[in-house]
């Protein structure tokens, strides 16, 4: 019996991670096809239209109450709306002047809408779902860019596998989503398929490119050469070709999507947080955002009470061993950065070079997901 038979006979909760193993298992970097020079991130126009510096929704301190904050000048007479979707806000719920911490009812929805004195408004949400069956289902948007524009909520979301309870379901069919990536291996999603969403389309992209999502050959005995596991893992992401294939597909369905998309692989943390961290940097928000949003997976995922639990039932020395797998570190998200800058010098370069997207595909993508 391996080291990683206890996970493979269990509920398969580290498998996104296990998984990582086969992307540095015969890795190659394919030929980059030709495209016109990388186009400097810093090329998209410049915009001071939304005066909000900062801002987020997030569940209040009481039920049936919302965390409203936000920063912008101080001279600024924000208008706080309430609703129950992204294009409907009409519920004044409070007034405030330059930068506040609010309290307010989510009787008329989740949905925020602050409206300053003079800009463009800005429409936000809570970002995680809270659902029992998929702690780790959450918007992908809500955050502030180099230029000053948001990446808009309601289109993109990011998630672990889709198995969901019938309650939570209802919650997910409501999202308006109509394309559903899975980035997991057959063999994956044969043990927990997708409860695919009311109304999307199912497409499995394979990152790995394998049927198994197994951990490779060689015993892992120590939390460090499981955290180089990890590391290597993510340099995979970017020079795998299987991966390159998937990644690509996948930007290029949001960017021609109708409705709202949904990605995802078992944790939703490995595959899922590189995928999120490369569509965030061609979107134009900063590294230290992108890494937050990457580790909000221990939040969601890690501090589960089903991980948790799983690593209780181990033995102390075991636990340890498999803690690493289970949780995402700055470490594992700057190995696939630093692979992009050693390949490509950028992630845009990486994203015409290396995915093969076109400019035009990047243009359109920040078109449909940039605000204000």
């Amino acid at each position: 019996m391996n080291t990683f038979s206890h996970v493979k006979r269990g509920t398969a909760i580290a498998a996104c991670a296990a998984v990582l193993v086969g992307a540095t298992a015969g890795a190659a970097a394919a030929e980059p096809r030709g495209h016109a020079a990388p186009h400097p991130m810093g090329s998209v126009s410049h915009h001071a239209a939304s005066p909000f510096t900062a801002a987020a929704v997030a569940t209040g301190p009481k039920p049936g109450t919302l965390a409203v904050s936000f920063s912008a000048d101080r001279h600024e007479r924000v208008r706080v709306y309430a609703g129950s979707s992204a294009k409907a806000q009409q519920h004044l719920v409070a007034t405030a002047a330059g930068s506040a911490r609010l309290t307010v009812t989510s009787a008329h929805g989740s949905w925020i809408r602050l409206v300053p004195s003079s800009g463009a408004p800005l429409v936000l949400t809570v970002r995680e779902l809270g659902l029992a069956s998929d702690p780790n289902l959450r918007d992908a948007g809500g955050y502030r860019t180099a230029d000053g524009r948001w990446v808009a909520m309601g289109l993109v979301y990011r998630s672990a596998a889709l198995t969901l309870t019938a309650a939570d379901r209802k919650v997910v069919d409501g999202l308006g989503i109509t394309g559903d990536y899975d980035l997991r291996t057959p063999s994956e999603i044969a043990a927990a398929p997708d409860v695919v969403p009311a109304g999307a389309t199912y497409a499995n992209l394979n990152v790995m490119g394998t049927d198994s999502a197994g951990m490779g050959s060689s015993p892992i005995t120590t939390p460090e050469q499981m955290a180089q596991m990890m590391e290597d893992g993510e340099r995979g992401f970017v020079t795998q070709a299987s991966a390159k294939k998937a990644f690509a597909t996948l930007l290029t369905s949001i960017a021609d999507a109708k409705g709202a998309t949904v990605y995802h692989c078992t944790a939703g943390k490995d595959r899922t947080g590189w995928a999120s961290a490369v569509l965030l940097t061609l979107l134009g928000v900063d590294r230290a955002t992108v890494t937050q949003d990457y580790l909000l997976s221990n939040t969601y995922f890690f501090d589960s009470p089903a991980v948790q639990a799983q690593l209780a039932a181990m033995p102390p020395a075991q636990a340890a061993i498999y803690t690493p797998a289970m949780q995402v570190r700055a470490a594992y998200l700057d190995a696939g950065f630093d692979q992009v800058a050693k390949d490509y010098g950028s992630m845009y370069a990486y994203a015409v070079k290396g995915l093969g997207l076109s400019p035009r595909t990047v243009a359109e993508l920040r078109a449909r997901m940039l605000k204000g």
